[in-house]
């Protein structure tokens, strides 16, 4: 079988667990080998690295924190001594920070910003000297359906992806010329489908049968697409966002 990103080494940010999870071991399945970024959660990182060395490709978690520059370099560093190369990033680490603007406070807002859309940008930025060394390579940006519609209550999750999108296409303009395709992928309620979040989220079940599909994402839903984005399919794609969300950006679903 012709594995469509043989050879090719991947960067997932946030990777540990969920859809960077599902992300990282897709892209090994199709031949790359990844690293896998954490903060904090190192344990998670460091498992999923070992479920990609079970699928017989090479693996390392490294520990990143991409609103900082010097941090984001060290870990291109990393990268590069373990593998040589860099051919993928994708932006997946991400922070929440739900409530009312009007009671949203100043710090939690800041947060979310820098996380969002400062981390996309400096991981961006500090891997785009490799790719232009080779000759080029791809770049997929997590941003969400909530960038292009707006949710309740959301705070500044909505307005900072929104400028992810933004983002995607500024870099797919400048880096073009590269050889760099930068695309994006938003997702919609996105769950793990034996996590028994249906239990938990009452309001989010009666949600989803709204949904134009009727159902909620899964971590895979969203994996599938970035491994899209990343291969040689995709080679005339750059500047494109991606929604994998059933249908639901283009519905008021989350209305009674």
């Amino acid at each position: 079988m012709s594995l469509r990103l043989a050879g090719q080494v991947a960067i997932v940010t946030g990777g540990g667990r969920e859809t960077g999870r599902a992300t990282g071991l897709a892209l090994a399945r199709e031949g790359a080998d990844v690293a896998i970024t954490y903060l904090t959660d190192r344990a998670s990182a460091e498992a999923t690295a070992g479920e990609i060395a079970e699928l017989g490709r090479r693996a390392v978690a490294v520990a990143a924190d991409c609103t900082i520059r010097a941090s984001a370099d060290r870990m291109v560093d990393a990268v590069l001594a373990a593998f040589g190369r860099i051919d993928l990033l994708v932006n997946n680490a991400g922070a929440r920070g739900r409530g009312a603007l009007a009671t949203l406070s100043e710090d939690d807002f800041d947060h979310v910003v820098r996380v969002n859309l400062k981390g996309v940008f400096i991981a961006s930025v500090a891997v785009l000297p490799a790719m232009i060394r080779q000759g080029g390579g791809a770049i997929v940006n997590i941003a969400g359906a909530s960038a292009h519609r707006s949710y309740p209550l959301a705070g500044a999750y909505g307005p900072s992806k929104a400028a992810v999108v933004s983002l995607t296409k500024q870099m797919a303009l400048e880096w073009a010329g590269h050889g760099v395709r930068v695309n994006g992928v938003s997702p919609g309620p996105i769950r793990e489908p034996d996590s028994g979040w249906q239990a938990a989220e009452p309001r989010l079940v009666s949600q989803a049968a709204k949904i134009p599909l009727g159902r909620v994402g899964t971590p895979d839903d969203v994996a599938h697409a970035v491994v899209y984005l990343a291969s040689p399919q995709a080679g005339y794609v750059t500047g494109h966002m991606l929604l994998v969300d059933g249908g639901s950006a283009e519905t008021w679903y989350v209305y009674p």
